[in-house]
């Protein structure tokens, strides 16, 4: 190709090497983009795309922001042992954002956001599918979900989602106690009562770090792709309408043609280096991974126990066999620790569905920690910051991540080349961005 024709094609930086950035930086490479993807980890996938709960949730999106969350507000900040927990350093880091939440609990704003959680997850099926079809995805497993619900009142709340669910075309099922546990017999003697639950077969599993894995392979093929770790962003030099470099930590000036944000849970204190904005708050969650040997009772399905906020997605085969489970939100700030309290809800909930025959120090692989990137609403940010002309977002997942990571960048792509978006984009592009 000549050389004018190479400079001529648009260079866009990509900042965020999770599985956002990653499944952007190769939409834009297939688009004809050059691609710089810098992050300041030493290695991709890290953050919340590391171990999160492995499940892709297409068809089952209730956002955290209901109408249902007023009921259950109080037990949820005041038990000790709440799935839920805003610290008071959380709320004051993120007052605005808290409100903003709260906000979005009304039944017509839920109802939005899951519409619009439900055309992405859609979209991001199909490319993940296409992706398949080309070769070189990971091993993606459709196994089901099965979501419990602890009593009769969220088992009708449940349902009520299921309808509104069902009217986009979701294919979904409620079950009675009986018949969850005919369609996953490792129910059968757990020690959790249930009302109920809601079946989608159409659910899949996939290991998050060999999407991540696969998705970095893809774009080392690339002769158009730059891959920089190690490197933090500061600061930004603008002209204008436009950021025309990155100020590095201990580096040079780095230019830049069309910038993106990418960077999960640190994207909003990433927008602010560039003195822009972004809702995008930490969402603290766990997780930890149990080996097949040490259960009584191994699960075939994906399980989410509703009540506890806890998800259980069965990985590989044979002697490799794991059982991830992942769950918890907490406002905390950029507190990184694991909690070993935490750490001991999730063994307890694993031991109340499926069941222990060793002890827990024995059984616990890989205890994580890890902020997801969460907006008021739920819905990720994805378009153009207002204003500029050549900065982006494609930011604040929350726990769908690894769900929605291939439809956001269609999307952005969508936005980047200014054309007709695969849905309507404009739920994403709330707040300080826009989509032309």
């Amino acid at each position: 190709m000549p050389a004018s024709a190479v400079s001529s094609r648009p260079h866009v930086t990509v900042i965020g090497a999770g599985l956002v950035g990653l499944a952007s930086a190769r939409a834009l490479l297939n688009a004809g983009h050059r691609v710089r993807l810098i992050d300041r980890c030493d290695a991709v996938g890290q953050g919340a795309s590391a171990r999160n709960g492995a499940q892709l949730s297409y068809a089952y999106v209730a956002p955290l922001a209901s109408p249902a969350l007023w009921h259950q507000l109080p037990s949820l900040l005041l038990k000790p042992d709440s799935p839920l927990r805003l610290s008071p350093r959380g709320v004051l880091q993120d007052l605005r954002w808290c409100l903003a939440f709260l906000a979005a609990c009304r039944g017509a704003a839920a109802r939005r956001t899951t519409v619009a959680l439900l055309e992405l997850a859609a979209l991001s099926r199909r490319e993940l599918e296409r992706w398949r079809d080309e070769g070189g995805a990971p091993d993606v497993r459709q196994n089901g979900k099965l979501v419990l619900l602890p009593d009769a009142a969220a088992f009708a709340s449940a349902r009520t989602q299921m309808a509104l669910q069902a009217r986009l075309g979701c294919q979904q099922q409620a079950l009675d106690a009986d018949a969850c546990r005919r369609l996953e017999p490792a129910l059968a003697d757990a020690a959790t009562p249930f009302a109920g639950g809601i079946h989608t077969p159409g659910e899949c599993v996939v290991d998050p770090m060999a999407m991540s894995g696969a998705l970095l392979a893809a774009l080392q093929r690339h002769p158009d792709f730059e891959l920089r770790l190690g490197c933090e962003v500061i600061g930004a030099r603008r002209r204008n309408d436009s950021v025309e470099a990155l100020r590095l930590a201990g580096a040079d000036d780095l230019p830049v043609e069309q910038l993106v944000l990418a960077g999960g849970p640190g994207s909003a204190a990433l927008a602010r280096r560039l003195d822009l904005s972004l809702p995008v708050a930490p969402m603290k969650g766990y997780s930890i991974d149990l080996p097949a040997d040490a259960l009584t009772r191994w699960p075939t399905v994906s399980i989410t126990d509703s009540a506890r906020r806890v998800v259980f997605a069965p990985l590989l085969d044979g002697e490799c066999r794991r059982l991830r489970v992942a769950g918890m939100a907490e406002l905390v700030g950029q507190d990184l620790r694991i909690d070993p309290r935490r750490i001991a809800q999730l063994v307890e909930a694993t031991d109340a569905w499926f069941g222990l025959h060793v002890p827990a120090e024995a059984a616990v692989q890989n205890p994580w920690a890890g902020l997801r990137p969460a907006t008021p609403s739920g819905l990720p940010c994805i378009g153009r910051f207002g204003g500029l002309r050549n900065v982006y977002a494609n930011a604040g997942h929350g726990p769908l991540g690894l769900t929605l990571a291939m439809g956001s960048a269609a999307l952005l792509v969508s936005a980047m080349q200014q054309r007709a978006a695969a849905i309507n984009p404009l739920p994403y592009a709330a707040g300080p961005l826009a989509w032309v």
